[in-house]
């Protein structure tokens, strides 16, 4: 008897191997998440993303003279959505569109509040110090045409991009 069911036995494992075999060919053969993943891609926003991360984090932390906690804090959560946006879109996750959305969107919003910020505070300057204040005007509106494709142009298309595709 226990030779019979000795035979048995290898027969089952045979035959479930064989049936493990096929079901992983099957699998296989279907459409799988890499593909997904592939077209989940967007190795240019998530590049630019990165960039801006680093810009910002490298800005704030080595550039500013003097450590303001309200500035540091925003500017660090800031810079982490943007790089962890910019790791999902170039890895192609399934939740980098979402955080993609978001971090373009707080990064707009507070990119225009920099440069309307920005562009009253050069206004003031001008009309309030004559000469000596419309050369720090200059520097402002200087500073404020270089944030303005980082934190506002870049951010709208970005949104516009990631949106669901009808």
């Amino acid at each position: 008897m226990a030779k019979t069911d000795a035979k048995k036995k290898p027969q089952n494992d045979v035959s479930v191997s064989a049936a493990d075999r096929s079901a992983t060919a099957q699998t296989s053969t279907a459409p799988t998440n890499g593909e997904s993943a592939a077209k989940r891609r967007h190795p240019w926003l998530g590049g630019i993303d990165l960039v801006t991360a680093l810009l910002l984090l490298g800005c704030v932390w080595g550039v500013l003279p003097a450590r303001w906690w309200p500035v540091d804090v925003g500017a660090t959560l800031l810079g982490a959505l943007l790089a962890t946006s910019g790791g999902g879109l170039l890895a192609g996750a399934p939740w980098a569109r979402r955080v993609g959305v978001v971090a373009g969107a707080v990064t707009l919003l507070l990119g225009l509040a920099l440069v309307t910020t920005l562009a009253l505070t050069a206004s003031y300057l001008s009309g309030l110090y004559g000469p000596v204040g419309r050369g720090g005007a200059v520097i402002l509106v200087l500073v404020a045409a270089l944030a303005i494709p980082y934190f506002v142009f870049f951010p709208a298309a970005q949104i516009v991009a990631l949106r669901k595709p009808a």
